[in-house]
């Protein structure tokens, strides 16, 4: 028989809930160089120090990582459950439009198994040099310490009843961080294991984290015999697809270049896009100097030929994103432009008008977000979503809880 997709788990805290505002740190991934000074600065306990680590005299930072781990257990910073738990955390937050939401999710531990046993899907591709990176912390420091982000189907409920009911008592920690605010319950016992086994019903879905979780595969092939049985799961953080705060954030799209004419990109886009009509969702928006929008849809009848990047696979080929970087960018943009284009990236729509008006880009593209749905169905697929598709708010931080590997659970 399977064993259960996630279980419970001994997870390592911070003895002391009071400072932890200054601890959490952002997923390794997303932190700058400036940010991951200003967080160290914060507190010397905060988990960048370990998770993102820097050696004195540029020696080898892995080793450092280790060592901070240690001090901090030997001098009581961390401490070890006594028995498998499993961590609620509520994350509230503001986003780019000005409204407010709350998430909540579970820390439990997953099965690091291949995507080929179909029970974990993923819908990005990943590249070597992450992986290396977080292998090579995971040998440092037999602990993993970032969680993947998981979604659950929760067709039945269960996993979305099990966290309102342990959300019903007071937290065991509180606080604000990161521009949002956490709060955290722990469950242990019988509480525990329905929560893990409500998220295990069904194949859950890679958020965030891909090259987390498909280091932890590697690893487990090549653990140490001390962590070997540990390294058989690795931490996520799973959430219901039936959580009202679970959002998928657009990824607008800047033109690296000189403003271009409105008038010259609509003319470039005419054999294939068309304006959207009144009360028309449309594919992407073009935004230019001056403040003039185009908002465009895909003409019915336009030959899509000459957009050598668009997947083939129907679930990949409707999406906004796909269609924005294959032919209003990689077609369009690149007559306009002359060049291939470069790209910057924002989840903010107001920066991305403010840019294109102002100048500050050759052009910028508003993408509508792409839709949960669309996340499972690509995955359901075996398909790869364009890079910078996804962008789930909050991130789900760092040091909330650890799990060594140890031990099995």
């Amino acid at each position: 028989m399977e064993p259960e997709l996630f279980t419970a788990f001994r997870g390592e805290r911070y003895a002391d809930p009071g400072p932890l505002a200054r601890r959490l740190a952002p997923p390794y991934d997303v932190i700058s160089p400036a940010r991951r000074a200003e967080l160290a600065a914060q507190d010397p306990h905060n988990i960048v120090h370990v998770d993102l680590p820097l050696a004195p005299g540029g020696a080898d930072p892995y080793p450092e990582a280790a060592r901070l781990l240690a001090e901090w257990r030997a001098d009581g910073t961390l401490v070890r459950d006594a028995e498998p738990t499993a961590c609620v955390l509520r994350t509230s937050g503001r986003f780019p439009d000005g409204s407010e939401r709350q998430r909540t999710g579970v820390f439990l531990a997953v099965s690091a198994e291949p995507f080929s046993r179909g029970r974990v899907l993923p819908h990005e591709r990943t590249h070597a040099g992450p992986k290396e990176d977080r292998r090579r912390l995971t040998h440092a420091t037999g602990c993993n310490l970032s969680p993947v982000f998981l979604l659950a189907p929760d067709s039945s409920g269960a996993l979305a009843g099990a966290l309102g009911a342990a959300t019903a008592r007071e937290p065991w920690a509180c606080c604000e961080a990161l521009g949002s605010r956490h709060e955290v319950w722990v469950a242990t016992g019988a509480e525990a294991a329905r929560i893990a086994a409500a998220a295990s019903r069904e194949p859950v879905y890679v958020a965030d984290g891909h090259h987390r979780f498909e280091t932890a595969v590697l690893f487990r092939s090549e653990a140490p015999a001390p962590w070997r049985e540990g390294a058989a799961r690795t931490l996520s953080h799973v959430v219901s697809f039936r959580d009202p705060g679970l959002e998928i954030l657009p990824t607008h799209r800047l033109v690296v270049g000189a403003p271009v004419s409105a008038d010259a990109y609509r003319v470039a886009a005419a054999p294939f896009f068309r304006p959207a009509g009144a009360g028309e969702p449309p594919v992407v928006t073009a935004v230019f100097a001056g403040g003039t929008e185009m908002p465009l849809v895909v003409r019915a009848d336009a030959d899509l030929s000459a957009a050598r990047e668009l997947p083939t696979h129907p679930a990949v080929r409707s999406l906004a994103v796909a269609v924005a970087d294959a032919v209003a960018i990689g077609v369009t943009g690149a007559a306009v432009l002359g060049r291939v284009p470069e790209l910057r990236y924002t989840p903010d729509a107001a920066e991305a008008r403010e840019a294109a008006r102002g100048g500050q880009c050759a052009f910028a593209l508003l993408l509508p977000p792409t839709r949960l749905e669309e996340v499972k169905r690509v995955a359901d697929a075996g398909q790869i979503m364009p890079p910078k598709s996804t962008f789930f708010a909050p991130k789900v931080p760092t040091g909330v809880v650890l799990r060594p590997l140890d031990a099995a659970l």
